[in-house]
């Protein structure tokens, strides 16, 4: 449940935006960035689970949660500056990172323009940007299709913040319930969808598949970052049940991402934090340590 105890919150001001971020924990810093459409309510299991061995920070990106949802700035470019401006105001030089969903792409970005601010980084749900097209690859790709109709709905304008917000809002609930393993927190499944009644926030949500999401991964499909090695120790962890990934397509080249690991989580899919939060802050503990 999301409702923990020793999950404090507080609002911060980062590139413009009133940021609402929480936190738990002592230690080394530990930046968690949620994925769509959910918030850092996402992270408060694994969050609770590190609190003895680090000092986890979960904010609300752009447009998501309790964080401030202006018309603009729903690229990768702008986000990433936010995340750097959320470091700059608490005043962190140095962070592990965690992200999933379409944050992960981010915080890929992260690492390679500011590798500075990032000691090591664990992404969830998305595979490094360096795919190659393989006969496994566009297998991969085949399958899971069928199951990505909703971004170019969602990217639509006009269309996609509808969908989002209005009556039932039966999309935005079927994201939430199709892609996971077990049935997702119903206090959680609410929050997110409630959020999403707000007009700006659905508008938020269309602009970031429309600026980002589909952007980034068209740049993958390009070849846009092959020849920028991935220097950061990286792990990647993928449900074992993700209906959106084929695990014979997902590999990575040493000439990438030399110090890049993948590994499959049983008992989970794309909402993987949430179907199995426990053995996900496992393998962020692990891989992080030692400090």
């Amino acid at each position: 449940m999301t409702e923990i105890t020793g999950i404090r919150s507080r609002t911060v001001t980062a590139n413009g935006l009133r940021m609402h971020v929480t936190e738990a924990g002592v230690g080394s810093p530990l930046l968690l960035l949620h994925g769509f459409p959910q918030s850092s309510r996402e992270w408060a299991p694994v969050m609770a689970a590190l609190a003895d061995r680090s000092h986890a920070i979960a904010p609300d990106l752009r447009g998501a949660g309790q964080t401030d949802a202006p018309s603009t700035g729903y690229d990768a470019k702008t986000v990433a500056l936010d995340v750097i401006a959320l470091l700059d105001a608490l005043g962190l030089e140095r962070v592990d990172l965690v992200a999933h969903d379409w944050s992960a792409l981010v915080g890929f970005d992260l690492c390679l323009d500011h590798p500075d601010r990032i000691r090591r980084y664990v992404a969830v749900a998305v595979p490094p940007p360096y795919l190659r097209m393989t006969p496994a690859l566009m297998a991969g790709m085949m399958k899971a299709m069928p199951h990505l109709w909703f971004q170019w709905a969602i990217a639509t304008p006009g269309l996609g913040p509808a969908l989002l917000s209005r009556g039932r809002q039966r999309l935005a609930r079927w994201l939430l319930r199709g892609f996971e393993r077990r049935p997702m927190n119903g206090t959680d499944v609410a929050a997110y969808v409630d959020a999403l009644r707000e007009p700006a926030r659905a508008r938020a949500g269309s602009k970031l598949y429309r600026g980002l999401i589909l952007p980034g991964f068209v740049n993958i499909m390009r070849g846009t970052y092959r020849g920028r090695v991935l220097h950061t120790s990286t792990l990647v962890l993928f449900g074992a049940d993700d209906a959106l990934l084929d695990q014979d397509a997902i590999s990575i080249r040493a000439e990438d991402a030399p110090h890049t690991t993948i590994e499959f989580v049983p008992d989970g899919a794309h909402f993987l934090v949430d179907d199995n939060p426990a053995e996900v802050a496992r393998r962020i503990a692990d891989f992080l340590e030692p400090a």
